[in-house]
């Protein structure tokens, strides 16, 4: 008797992993696996990787001057095959700061939206485009985008406060792509700061596994 009902319990746990699996995925057509943006020139190139499960994905690219209101540039579909190599597009950059943001689904109107993120204008500071991956198991790539050539550092805490990396690094005009080995960083939670020479500063946060 136990036997038996120790299998029921075992079949219906399978059953229900299963439909929450498949409605995870029907809900959620498909998965941005990292959106990133870079401006150069006064133009805004962003770039970005999806997993499509089903065989055809819809893709709109929404542009915001407040972060709030966003309208739509571009819009484009994709197959299953076209889904496994990595988007871009470039976009004129026309306000003081930009905020960008895929909205992304199927053809019966399921769709989600994607990470925002945010870039300067041409006479506008700097800011952290992308750390990638999120989840660092050793090498990870930083973008950030800075209006001018600057000098500047990167400096690496936990969440206690204290300093566990720290880096010089020289800006150009447009990206700016470093490599770090953080394979030596204990498993965590940790916020990267960069500070120009003015030393403003902007942050962002990246998980070690």
């Amino acid at each position: 008797m136990k036997t038996f009902l120790f299998y029921v319990i075992l079949s219906l746990a399978i059953s229900f992993k299963a439909t929450a699996q498949n409605s995870d995925t029907v809900s959620n057509p498909v998965r941005v696996s990292y959106f990133n943006a870079a401006q150069n020139n006064n133009k805004t190139r962003l770039n970005w990787k999806v997993i499509c499960y089903l065989n055809y994905a819809n893709f709109e690219i929404q542009r915001s001057s407040n972060g709030v209101d966003y309208v739509t540039i571009n819009s484009f579909t994709a197959d299953k095959i076209r889904c496994q190599s990595p988007f871009d597009f470039e976009d004129a950059v026309t306000f003081p700061h930009t905020y960008y943001r895929l909205k992304v689904g199927d053809r019966d109107g399921n769709f989600s939206t994607s990470k925002i993120v945010k870039t300067f204008g041409r006479d506008y500071s700097f800011s952290i485009n992308g750390i990638i991956p999120g989840l660092v198991t050793s090498n990870t790539l930083i973008r950030i985008s800075s209006a001018t050539p600057d000098n500047s550092e990167i400096v690496i805490t936990n969440l206690q406060g204290m300093v566990v990396k720290r880096f010089k690094l020289t800006l150009v005009k447009g990206l700016t792509e470093l490599k770090l080995n953080m394979s030596d960083l204990a498993k965590g939670s940790y916020i990267l700061t960069v500070y120009n020479s003015s030393l403003e500063r902007r942050t962002a946060r990246f998980f070690k596994l």
